[in-house]
């Protein structure tokens, strides 16, 4: 391989990952609370066991299964700020009815009666 090829190679990566480190916070901020709050548990439970479990090196799939739970704690860097706002909340609040106000879509009934 040559030297031109390698920079080519180290661009490529570079952006792979650029783009899917745009992704995540995206995602987060697109998904339901809820949704997002499962995932951010998911990646961080998942980075904690990559962390903590010695790669596997004889039972092919028990490799396979490590590098699946490896790729998905990758995003453990968004995943931790997203959990801690997200949990420091107190409860969700009340719903409460839509004010109507400029450029709003309201239905006022026809007064049929004369």
């Amino acid at each position: 391989m040559s030297e031109t090829s390698g920079k080519k190679t180290a661009v490529v990566n570079t952006a792979k990952v650029a783009g899917i480190a745009a992704l995540l916070p995206s995602l987060f901020s697109a998904l339901p609370q809820n949704i997002a709050l499962i995932i951010a548990t998911t990646m961080i439970t998942c980075a904690a066991i990559t962390a903590s479990v010695p790669a596997p090196t004889h039972n092919r799939v028990l490799i396979a299964l490590y590098q699946v739970v490896r790729v998905i704690g990758l995003g453990v860097s968004y995943a931790f700020p997203y959990m801690a706002t997200h949990l420091m909340k107190g409860a969700p609040a009340a719903p409460t009815a839509p004010l109507a106000g400029p450029g709003s879509i309201v239905n006022i009934p026809k007064d049929t009666t004369k």
